[in-house]
């Protein structure tokens, strides 16, 4: 009998399996990764649910009243990795698509009032905003967030008619 965590091999790489199946057959959807999950994989499938009663018995023989979370269900845990999966291949890489293009854009609309925005080369998300006439860095080691801010000052400063 194994006691803690139950581990199932190779667990990223069935899940991104299933989700590539099902973007093709354009059944992307929750309950169609939970069943076809159960479908495809049953051994590891019944070790969720041998891992959830293991953690249910020893939550009921719980006698001295300590707190102890109430085991997740199998299908709940099939359901958070479908969450998860679905942020990480489905969403992300567009929501990292989006940002290369604000990127590239306000590299030019910047280039056309004279500044210059440079990626950190240890960091993909890290920028350095340069001042074009002399070569001085305006900040360095900025954010996504932050060379967004920095960038619609900049710019507005400009549309005003105010110095650099």
């Amino acid at each position: 009998m194994a006691y803690g965590k139950i581990y199932i091999a190779d667990l990223s790489k069935k899940a991104t399996d299933l989700f590539n199946e099902l973007i093709d057959a354009k059944k992307l959807n929750e309950k169609e990764f939970i069943s076809s999950f159960k479908e495809k994989y049953p051994k590891d499938y019944d070790l969720l649910v041998y891992e959830w009663e293991f953690k249910v018995h020893a939550f009921k023989k719980n006698k001295k009243g300590h707190p102890v979370p109430h085991p997740i269900r199998p299908d709940m845990i099939l359901s958070n990795m479908y969450h998860n999966y679905y942020y990480k291949l489905i969403k992300k890489p567009k929501i990292q698509k989006a940002k290369d293009n604000y990127i590239k854009r306000l590299k030019c609309e910047m280039g056309k009032i004279g500044y210059k925005i440079k990626e950190s080369p240890l960091n993909k998300w890290r920028f350095s905003v340069i001042d074009k006439s002399d070569n001085k860095d305006i900040a360095t080691d900025l954010q996504y967030q932050e060379l967004k801010k920095l960038c619609n000052q900049l710019m507005n400063n400009k549309k005003k008619g105010g110095a650099k």
